[in-house]
């Protein structure tokens, strides 16, 4: 089968094909011609970043706690049914195809002051009219020659201080002027040979940009580093595959294969803490085959590092020794106040690919409801580890396959063995799986409501049979090489796993347990992200191309807007402009989700604009 070899051949290949359409010149629009006056972007406070979003939307995640929630409420339950398009328009450098294929269009925008700022997949950044929708400038990057993104797509961009900042795919961190987006400055993080690229936007906080490297499923050790906002100086780095004798580094094997721990989505800070949290990604290869016993740290954490050294805090391992792609903390985290038990607790959660919210005190790492270690089944050959620590509370997604696999006729014409969480597999046969590398929750980001106290999560019950490749010579891993090291990473044809059904869930996260669940048709995955707002509206794309609106207490669908030629596959924002309400979103596909064989996908690169009719 090599499904995990075709998939890399099938990622490389786009990347080729991105590489070119984006093409190696720098230029930016002039915003001369624009009747939009850019309002300048400030320095912005503490206090602002940390605030609930109101008339604007200043991060990526609205504010810098990652709540993906806005204080709006003109769009409520009563009148969301009377939602309608505002304006529209492609995201598109002028001269560029209008049609694109194979990409992941996952951007979330910004705006401030009648502004909106956003990426496209392949790294172009763009500024518009918040109220209209007309192009005010563009910026197209120069990449290296021969560069090949591996996984070609951006979530977002940073402001402030008078600069949009955007890390690019090439590895790469660039300064940007907000009047006419051109290039102040350009800083090198990570050389892309090497597998180093950014998903990411950096977190701007008091003048410094904070970020972590993607790439670890290309070869990358990956790493977090400070940036002077002004200069893209580098004023710190952590590196979260630890070298040397730093601390975590007797937690591997002495392996040619010691890596991964990707950063896949903006670092959240409590500035009152002094502390940048950081969601890290899993090791590879994801077999265990070569990774000895150890609990490969800082792999399938929640680091808290020091914001102006660098230094760590305290660390919580979610999944120790991991083989199969649990990337825990790949779902933004988030942070929040909330009376749990009567005392007011100052929570981060990490939203897992598990299925589990692991909700952890933000000073100390310590679980806020508690934690269970539990014996999970062994394998010597994958070098399993002994327990795991599992929440309290209830998952939000399937910990088992289903039985259905057992029916299903493996390529090696052996039984397939059929288990839940934790069950390792290996080079012998083939292993049914739940949840798998897509989730659970995947990078779409969660919501977490102050108006309920509830998580809101674009959750997936999905299912996988994986079998271990032998580690040979001939298998050598390489940057830029195949570090995944199985057969099976999405589900051929035929198989329970074209099955898998995309949910929203709510939890409670005075208790960690289900409120609600909205669950979408066999075969289509929740893939977007969700925004919810004090109107008391849960926000969600489909892959069909409609933007869905929920009751937030309750889960009762509210609004559907029309079916538009692009699937949805990105977060909704909200933002306010001289009294009127407008919700936000990017549209153009997802190649991961269309590659899992679950949905059909249609790609685009569009923004659509929605509001109440005047």
């Amino acid at each position: 089968m090599k499904r995990s070899r075709a998939l890399l051949a099938l990622l490389l290949g786009l990347a080729i094909v991105v590489a070119l359409v984006v093409g190696v010149s720098l230029r930016s629009a002039s915003a001369s011609t624009s009747s939009h006056a850019i309002n300048p972007i400030p320095a912005f406070s503490t206090s602002q970043l940390t605030a609930l979003p109101g008339n604007d939307w200043l991060t990526s995640k609205g504010d810098i706690w990652n709540r993906q929630f806005s204080t709006l409420d003109q769009i409520n339950q009563s009148n969301v049914s009377q939602l309608k398009l505002a304006w529209h328009t492609r995201v598109v450098v002028p001269g560029a195809p209008a049609k694109f294929n194979g990409v992941s269009d996952e951007a979330e925008p910004v705006e401030y002051g009648g502004t909106i700022y956003m990426p496209d997949s392949k790294g172009n950044v763009f500024a518009f009219d918040a109220a209209t929708g007309e192009r005010l400038w563009y910026y197209k990057p120069k990449y290296p020659k021969g560069f090949a993104p591996g996984l070609p797509t951006s979530r977002g961009i940073a402001i402030g201080a008078g600069k949009v900042y955007m890390a690019q795919t090439d590895g790469s961190v660039v300064g940007l002027d907000q009047a006419t987006g051109r290039m102040t400055w350009h800083t090198e993080i990570g050389d892309w040979k090497s597998g180093y690229f950014f998903t990411a936007p950096p977190t701007y906080v008091n003048g410094t940009l904070y970020i972590g490297t993607s790439g670890g499923d290309f070869g990358a050790a990956s790493k977090v580093v400070a940036l002077d906002a002004a200069t893209g100086k580098i004023k710190w780095t952590f590196h979260l595959i630890p070298r040397g004798n730093q601390f975590g580094s007797k937690t591997w094997a002495k392996s040619d294969y010691n890596g991964g721990g990707a950063v896949w989505e903006p670092l959240t800070v409590d500035p009152s803490l002094g502390l940048v949290y950081v969601g890290v990604g899993n090791p590879i290869p994801y077999n265990g085959i070569a990774r000895g016993y150890g609990d490969d740290l800082f792999t399938e954490s929640v680091v808290a590092l020091n914001t102006s050294t660098g230094k760590m805090k305290w660390y919580f391992q979610e999944v120790r020794h991991d083989i199969w792609d649990y990337d825990t903390a790949a779902n933004p985290l988030v942070l929040f106040d909330l009376t749990i038990n009567g005392q007011l607790r100052h929570v981060v959660a990490s939203m897992g690919k598990t299925g589990w919210i692991y909700e952890l005190d933000r000073a100390t790492g310590k679980p806020i409801l508690g934690m269970k270690e539990r014996k999970v089944p062994q394998s010597a050959q994958m070098h399993t580890a002994k327990t795991q620590p599992i929440p309290v509370g209830q998952p939000f997604a399937a910990q088992c396959a289903p039985q259905a696999w057992k029916k299903w006729k493996a390529p090696d014409h052996k039984p397939v063995q059929v288990g839940c969480i934790f069950q390792p597999y290996s080079t012998s046969h083939y292993t049914a799986i739940a949840p798998t590398a897509l989730g659970g929750a995947d990078w779409p980001p969660s919501s977490y409501s102050p108006k309920t106290g509830y998580m809101y999560v674009c959750s997936k019950d999905s299912s996988e049979a994986w079998k271990a490749l032998p580690i040979t010579k001939s298998t050598k891993l390489q940057p830029l090489g195949n570090f995944f090291q199985i057969d099976g990473l999405f589900s051929p044809p035929g198989t329970p796993g074209r099955k898998a059904v995309g949910k929203v869930v709510a939890m409670n996260m005075r208790t960690n347990t289900r409120v609600w669940t909205a669950a979408f048709p066999a075969g289509d995955m929740c893939y977007s992200g969700i925004l919810s707002t004090q109107g008391g509206l849960v926000f969600v794309g489909r892959n069909s191309g409609a933007l869905q609106a929920y009751n937030d207490t309750t889960g009762k669908l509210l609004w559907s807007s029309p079916k538009y030629p692009q699937s949805i596959d990105a977060p909704a924002i909200t933002y306010s402009l001289n009294g009127k309400q407008y919700v936000a979103v990017y549209a153009g596909g997802n190649s991961i989700s269309a590659g899992s064989g679950t949905v059909k996908v249609k790609y685009g690169s569009d923004l659509y604009v929605f509001a109440l009719p005047s």
